[in-house]
């Protein structure tokens, strides 16, 4: 892919089971490898029998846009990449269930998992991004379900109305209230969430929206930039991330948990 030596770390139960298994892909953030955020997300521990795939970013990152670093730099098409990653993965594990893809990233994965949410909505039953907002347009975006995370303690984020524009490479990013109430448009949400809090984690949920998928963000008080490891009392952006996936992929469920 643009010439570049690409691949990714999996990793699944050593066996094939007898059910179908769900495909998590997770995108690492800037300046880290795959190895690392498989240790540092702790997916591993959550997630239950599952095929887990961590692309490796060029130069240990994403071209999401107006970020980030040697990817950005060299114009790598990392949408065509990640698109391979998940063909290439469904046609080697004839256990993956191909209607059950999940894309997940941190930071610069974060920016870059929004903009795959943009360029191929239809390619993942839910999305997720934690400690990130979109780093390039996306005006008309197509119904995705869609979790965003952050942190009220993040310096680089703006969590709603009235707090600092940050920009990036000259582009204004949007708050991460305004993430999900684009996304919470687009799926033709309900305005009012259910609403819940569990330790410094609260999150807003919009279900029975009328493309049948879901949006909900999750906000923690205080923390910062850092993966959140989660305590006894708040579970970790893992645990978060996992319940919506799990939700969000069952119709039934309908994402109300």
């Amino acid at each position: 892919m643009d010439g570049l030596p690409r691949g990714y770390l999996l990793a699944r139960p050593f066996a094939p089971g007898a059910a179908p298994l769900p495909v998590l892909v997770d995108l690492h953030g800037c300046c880290v490898t795959p190895e690392y955020e498989h240790e540092r997300s702790g997916f591993a521990d959550v997630t239950g029998p599952a095929i887990l795939v961590y692309p490796t970013g060029v130069g240990q990152s994403w071209n999401a846009g107006h970020c980030c670093g040697p990817a950005r730099a060299a114009a790598v098409d990392d949408v065509a990449f990640l698109d391979a990653v998940v063909d290439k993965v469904l046609a080697t594990q004839p256990d993956a269930d191909a209607g059950r893809v999940f894309l997940v990233g941190y930071s610069n994965g974060g920016k870059m998992a929004l903009r795959m949410a943009c360029a191929a909505p239809r390619r993942f039953a839910a999305v997720a991004a934690y400690a990130a907002v979109s780093s390039m347009p996306c005006p008309d975006p197509a119904p995705v379900s869609l979790l965003e995370i952050a942190a009220t303690g993040d310096p680089e984020l703006t969590i709603g109305p009235g707090g600092p524009p940050r920009t990036l490479d000259g582009y204004t990013q949007p708050t991460v209230e305004g993430q999900a109430e684009q996304y919470r448009r687009a799926n033709r949400c309900p305005a009012t969430p259910s609403t819940r809090t569990q330790g410094s984690l609260t999150t807003r949920t919009w279900s029975g929206c009328g493309t049948g998928r879901c949006v909900r963000l999750a906000v923690y008080q205080g923390g910062s930039h850092d993966w959140p490891a989660g305590d006894d009392l708040t579970p970790s952006a893992a645990q978060v991330t996992w319940d919506f996936f799990r939700t969000a992929g069952n119709a039934a469920a309908g994402c109300r948990r």
